[in-house]
């Protein structure tokens, strides 16, 4: 029991690494992930994210997710979340409720 906690502690904290880096060269040019934790047992995602031209970090949870695949092709899609500002949760879930991403090789290793 103690080695499947590690494994899955390292497996969320490895994915966790992983998400930071995909969404801050993704999206870096409207802020940065300041930190991210994944997980993967309540299919949730926390990240806190400095807005360019912002002061203070907001907090992005992805609520729900899915892994997705289709031959090699990996994909992660947000179903739903939630932030610490009402307009930016309302506007991501019309924008990104859906949307696929492909996951990176370097990230796939560890799903």
């Amino acid at each position: 029991m103690v080695l499947k906690r590690m494994g899955k502690a390292m497996k969320d904290s490895a994915l966790s690494v992983g998400l930071k880096a995909f969404f801050n060269d993704k999206f870096g040019e409207y802020g940065e992930v300041q930190d991210c934790t994944v997980d993967t047992s309540a299919g949730r995602v926390r990240a806190h994210v400095l807005m360019r031209g912002e002061r203070e970090p907001i907090t992005i949870v992805i609520e729900r997710y899915e892994i997705e695949q289709e031959g090699s092709h990996v994909y992660f899609v947000i179903r739903e979340l939630a932030t610490s500002r009402e307009w930016i949760t309302k506007l991501l879930n019309r924008v990104l409720d859906g949307r696929r991403f492909e996951v990176p090789q370097s990230v796939r290793m560890v799903l």
